[in-house]
């Protein structure tokens, strides 16, 4: 009789992999990191809408570059309240926990949002070039037409590279999985079956053992795109990883010499009317020159954070593909998925991290930004009763650049007077 029971079991986990159906069936550990990718989650959602609405009515931190960053903001949210959550906890448990539905366009998200935040880094370095390189000719045009072309390109751009690279890669599957009321049971269970002398303790694990068959579903690459899956992981890398770092690292590293050449360049050639003018201005340029530094290194370190942040996952996905799915030489590291879950775990940690670090380094870190989030607080706890005028005029959108300006034409107007 316990000949007959042992079989199956033994059966059952060779053929089947295990799933789990509570958090009582988790490890420790397990729940321990789905607290943390929960925190993780709440706190990214918080920093990032925080900073959707400080750029949004923030009258001190509005610049050229507000739209941008509300821009990445919004991508980071995405990709916080969609991809983070569903992915972790299909690794976790085993199976999809979700409607089907979402399981199929979970890719299409993904690409959609990682492509949202490199196009958007992309456009800044773009628009901070032509700043640097062309500050009178990048004038001639409106700031907020040349912004809101910019973000439309971004959106339709996103859009169509996430229909392209992601047409049905993952889709639901059924699959039986076995389960088991506890793993630890399990596993002493299977050490002590080698014991054929004395069989009492592997029959008293089997009587404290529950286990069934359950259907799940799970959310797979389809089986038909497997051919390709490699081919797939390598264009995403190059689309995703390579190319827009390269693109970024050289408009930087341009930026970077002219910036280094004009300051070496120093006030040559002045007469005339050009002396006065660099006089009246000089303060002005002075001040201009150094927002655009400050900016020019916040940008830089947001670009490096997500080099950095973002190299392990991407490695560890083409360590997976090229050396797992292969069937090459290296089936003793793929045979052990504990080691792949942990390995994946600490690399997508990395990766989501970076939506929640992003929005203190373009927002909290600024003084003025900090400023707009204590006058909106304020004027929420006092300023009840108010009317929509004295909002309007309370959070007047007076850009820097359009304060600068102005500056500007006075003064050319006090050496017309003279």
């Amino acid at each position: 009789m316990v000949e007959q029971k042992v079989r199956p079991l033994i059966d059952l986990y060779l053929q089947y992999p295990i799933t789990y159906l509570s958090l009582s069936d988790l490890y420790t550990y397990e729940v321990i990191i789905l607290l943390i990718y929960g925190i993780i989650v709440i706190f990214s959602f918080c920093t990032n809408f925080i900073a959707i609405i400080i750029f949004t009515f923030g009258r001190r931190s509005r610049s050229e570059l507000s739209p941008f960053l509300l821009n990445l903001s919004v991508f980071n949210i995405i990709m916080t309240v969609y991809c983070i959550p569903f992915t972790i906890t299909s690794l976790i448990f085993q199976r999809w926990l979700y409607p089907r539905a979402l399981c199929i366009v979970l890719d299409v998200f993904k690409t959609f949002s990682v492509s949202g935040v490199l196009l958007t880094l992309i456009a800044i370095a773009i628009d901070r070039y032509c700043a640097v390189k062309y500050p009178l000719a990048i004038k001639i045009y409106s700031v907020h037409k040349r912004n809101l072309i910019a973000l439309l390109i971004i959106w339709l751009l996103s859009i169509a590279l996430a229909i392209l690279w992601s047409p049905a890669r993952s889709l639901p599957m059924q699959e039986k999985r076995l389960w088991v009321n506890s793993r630890s049971l399990l596993k002493s269970y299977i050490g002590s079956i080698d014991n054929v002398t004395d069989t009492s303790k592997s029959d008293y694990l089997l009587k404290s053992l529950h286990y069934q068959l359950v259907d799940t579903i799970q959310c797979v690459p389809n089986k038909n795109q497997r051919p390709v899956e490699v081919r797939r992981t390598i264009l995403n890398f190059l689309q995703t990883y390579f190319f827009p770092l390269f693109i970024l690292g050289f408009v930087y590293l341009r930026i970077a010499a002219m910036l280094w050449r004009r300051s070496n360049d120093g006030n040559n050639d002045l007469n005339g009317t050009t002396i006065i003018t660099n006089n009246l201005f000089t303060h002005e340029s002075i001040q201009f020159k150094k927002k655009l530094k400050q900016g020019i290194k916040m940008l830089l370190t947001v670009v490096i954070l997500y080099a950095v942040l973002w190299l392990p996952m991407n490695v560890f996905q083409l360590c997976l593909n090229l050396l797992c799915y292969q069937r090459v030489q290296y089936h003793n590291f793929c045979s052990h998925g504990t080691l792949l879950q942990l390995l994946y775990i600490a690399s997508h940690f990395l990766t989501v991290s970076n939506t929640a670090i992003n929005p203190i380094i373009y927002g909290f870190a600024n003084i003025r930004f900090r400023s707009d989030i204590r006058q909106i607080r304020h004027c929420i706890l006092h300023c009840q009763g108010r009317t929509s005028f004295y909002y309007r005029t309370r959070f007047a959108r007076t850009p820097s650049y359009e304060l600068r300006n102005s500056k500007m034409n006075r003064n050319l107007s006090t050496i017309n007077r003279k």
